[in-house]
């Protein structure tokens, strides 16, 4: 268990985080959007850069959820900051993931989602 508190950072921002991932399961996902912000404060950017990308999808998705589209592609656009340069297997699952909503975006005619996309298309193929 040590070694996992060591890799996620912060005891404040995982759970802070753990609760966003329960408050998204519960589908309330104001609350879980003000979790996820919570931890993204206790965890210094360029410390624990893997759970910060991951903590910005996850509050990405909680935004989309409430259909702030535009905000969600934002926080995503910022998440490929923190990934870029992390090699994960669950960093790859979320890029697909992120590629996928925001080419459904595109279509759709969201701001950004376009240059998202395109984005993540260009992590994937540099990790191959």
């Amino acid at each position: 268990m040590l070694s996992f508190a060591a890799a996620s950072g912060p005891v404040a921002a995982t759970v802070a985080s753990h609760t966003g991932k329960t408050l998204t399961a519960m589908r309330d996902f104001q609350a879980a959007e003000r979790h996820y912000r919570a931890a993204l404060v206790d965890r210094t950017p360029g410390t624990y850069q893997r759970m910060h990308g991951l903590t910005m999808v996850n509050l990405g998705k909680s935004v989309a959820a409430q259909h702030r589209h535009e905000d969600a592609v934002g926080q995503w656009s910022r998440s490929l900051d923190f990934m870029d340069g992390v090699v994960s297997d669950r960093n790859r699952q979320e890029i697909k993931s992120i590629r996928s909503k925001a080419a459904g975006y595109r279509k759709r005619g969201v701001g950004g989602a376009a240059s998202l996309e395109q984005r993540a298309a260009e992590l994937l193929r540099a990790r191959v």
